[in-house]
């Protein structure tokens, strides 16, 4: 079979045009989450473009590698790779749950691992066993398999695409001298910096000497509900006792999310322009620097080392944070992902069933 010439070049054409704009992008700015976006579609157009020519070639051989390689990676991924990772999610979230506190957020990963050990059940529950043309129970249940594949596929690309751009980000290097290091607060317990918290304004002093001692330090960080002092006051009590000027460390003790940390902490800057280094949780780096990017600042965000058992959760949180963000598009791309599969339903599966007798 000759798959057409101009569709494996539209494919290829396609693909790289999609992988060097993508890669453009973050080159610019990698703070930027459509840049990965891009760029995986470039790959996925790409490699389905090889596909076709390696198919067009027409080589037993090479097809029999291509096809072994592509159905192993398939069945490792799935015999192997997803066991193991509902393993992780199911290992971990249990962990966070009997080290740290028992909140929704720390329970993502304990969720998120239940959520893929019923998943493929779930999804082959609602596949319909038996082609009838006309029947309207058989293409509502048709319709309804096909609308939660495509809508887990579309969360699992995403969830892929911030995967790959929070690591990009992390890949770069700020090098610019900047004006000030901001420390994002992270909740005090009975008034004292916990270790997660220690983490980030340790970060925030090593990035601090990284540049040979910039002006000033922000401890910012407002006061919770159950929290007996503002978060910043403590902060800042402890860059001052590990070693940082205290004139040259400010404390902000008005915000209570990570925008206000960034707002209220511009305000403090000598102009809107300045550049400043971030200073956070490793799981929080992406979403932060995306977060100054909305603001407009000049900024590169730097991550501290989080314990292995909450990352897992604290991921998922962020990458939940990043889909509410951007929840118009979510809802959008899920409506017409649904739309779509509904349309198929009702137009192309009852032509693709033969007429009995």
């Amino acid at each position: 079979m000759q798959i057409a010439p101009a569709l494996v070049i539209a494919l290829i054409g396609t693909g790289g045009l999609f992988v060097a704009g993508g890669s453009f992008r973050f080159i610019r700015d990698a703070r930027r989450i459509v840049a990965p976006v891009v760029a995986l579609i470039g790959w996925g157009l790409l490699a389905l473009g090889v596909g076709l020519w390696l198919v067009n070639l027409g080589s037993p051989l090479v097809l029999i590698i291509v096809l072994v390689a592509v159905f192993g990676v398939l069945l490792l991924g799935n015999l192997v790779g997803y066991p193991l990772l509902v393993l992780f999610l199911l290992y971990s979230g249990v962990t966070i749950l009997r080290r740290e506190s028992r909140t929704l957020g720390n329970a993502l990963a304990l969720i998120a691992g239940i959520a893929l050990l019923v998943l493929p059940t779930t999804l082959g529950w609602l596949a319909p066993a038996d082609v009838v043309r006309d029947d309207p129970a058989y293409l509502i249940r048709y319709a309804v398999h096909l609308s939660a594949v495509l809508v887990v596929v579309f969360f699992g690309f995403a969830f892929a695409a911030f995967i790959v751009a929070s690591l990009l980000y992390r890949w770069r290097r700020g090098r610019a001298a900047p004006e000030a290091v901001i420390v994002l607060g992270a909740g005090l317990i009975d008034g004292r910096v916990p270790p997660l918290l220690a983490g980030r304004l340790d970060r925030g002093i090593q990035a601090r000497n990284d540049h040979g001692g910039v002006p000033f330090m922000i401890a910012s960080g407002g006061q919770g509900d159950d929290e007996p002092r503002p978060e910043g006051e403590a902060m800042r009590e402890y860059l001052i006792a590990h070693g940082v000027p205290a004139e040259v460390v400010v404390a902000e003790t008005r915000s209570r999310t990570t925008a206000e940390n960034l707002r209220f902490s511009r305000e403090l800057l000598s102009g809107p322009d300045a550049r400043v280094v971030v200073a956070t949780s490793s799981y929080h780096v992406f979403r932060a620097a995306l977060l100054t990017r909305a603001l407009g600042m000049r900024a590169h965000v730097v991550g501290a080392r989080t314990a292995w058992y909450f990352l897992p959760s604290a991921v998922l949180r962020e990458f939940a944070g990043v889909m509410r963000d951007h929840w118009r598009v979510n809802a959008v791309a899920t409506g017409l992902l649904i739309a779509g599969a509904v349309a198929f339903t009702l137009v192309i599966v009852p032509a693709m069933v033969p007429v009995p007798g």
